[in-house]
């Protein structure tokens, strides 16, 4: 080996002088790429700034632009009186009206779309009229479903009414009075049995059953969901409809990128097949970066999406 190295020494002492120099300058030019290779992790300083501010500016701006796609989509689909139970539940905000002139205002106020309501002024410019409730479910833009939630609010007056004499009416007016029960607001999702039984007087076996489907979805996201409590009959929710209040803030909210086949499952509104496909999409290409995937991936309908949405996250609570 010493051999070696004092040959291959006598060598480069026979080179000219030029050739000598590149070789030593060979050897301070790898020297120098050595010795900058071991500084620079101490010369690099870590980028200590914080840029959670600015990923969840970014983040909402991605929530805004998916909520006005979902109106679009929406709204396109009631154009064409397509629109499913759930959806018509979310669009409309029923109140008692009577179809006959009511103002362009008051139909958008309950929840129909602008083409929608000429539609509607359009039949009455023809001499059209609204002589029963039914009628209005004529109208080809209006789906059977939006139908369906605006029927119990429709109110025309009778063409005849029957006359009633002071005393009837004083006895009739009084008896109204005794019977008239007053409720008080109540937020849903926070309420216990006791305040659902003297606040909305409903009965104790209900407002057990209320409670217990609350737990289950994680909360109600609008008010309407009472009526999918087994025994809460429609009737009695449009009595107390106005005295319902929701705060979302308080739904919790299920983490498809780290809950167990079992706590997904265990949600109403997702079935076994959906859960599966979830925990195998998740298995194997790795986390969801928004719940809208599930949309694009086929796992879920539009309706179905719109209808769990408000449970869905895929970040940690």
């Amino acid at each position: 080996m010493l051999k070696k190295i004092n040959s291959w020494i006598k060598s480069v002492f026979t080179l000219n002088k030029s050739e000598q120099r590149a070789i030593l300058l060979t050897l301070f030019i790898i020297l120098i790429v050595i010795a900058f290779k071991l500084a620079l992790p101490y010369l690099i300083t870590k980028d200590t700034h914080d840029y959670s501010d600015f990923k969840q500016e970014i983040e909402n701006f991605r929530q805004e632009q998916q909520t006005i796609a979902d109106s679009i989509r929406i709204e396109q689909l009631q154009n064409r009186g397509e629109l499913s139970e759930e959806l018509a539940e979310q669009k409309l905000n029923p109140f008692p009206f009577n179809p006959n002139q009511l103002p362009e205002e008051a139909w958008l106020q309950l929840g129909l779309s602008e083409k929608q309501v000429r539609t509607i002024k359009n039949y009455e410019a023809k001499g059209g009229k609204f002589n029963r409730k039914e009628d209005l479910k004529k109208m080809y833009s209006i789906s059977e479903a939006e139908y369906t939630i605006l029927e119990p609010y429709i109110r025309i007056p009778a063409a005849f009414k029957a006359k009633i004499s002071p005393i009837e009416s004083n006895v009739k007016d009084k008896k109204t009075v005794a019977k008239k029960i007053r409720y008080m607001n109540v937020e849903i999702n926070s309420a216990d049995s006791s305040t659902f039984v003297n606040s909305l007087k409903l009965p104790p076996w209900i407002a057990a059953r209320v409670i217990s489907y609350r737990d289950i979805l994680g909360g109600y996201y609008k008010a309407a969901q009472l009526k999918e409590v087994y025994g809460f009959d429609s009737a009695n929710y449009y009595k107390i409809e106005k005295y319902l209040l929701v705060d979302t803030s308080q739904i919790s909210p299920i983490n498809i990128n780290t809950s167990g086949f079992k706590e997904i499952l265990r949600h109403p509104y997702i079935s076994f097949d959906i859960t599966k496909e979830i925990v195998n999409h998740r298995n194997s290409r790795g986390f969801f970066k928004s719940t809208y995937q599930l949309v694009e991936l086929g796992i879920l309908s539009e309706s179905t999406y719109i209808k769990v949405k408000p449970y869905l996250s895929v970040k940690p609570n």
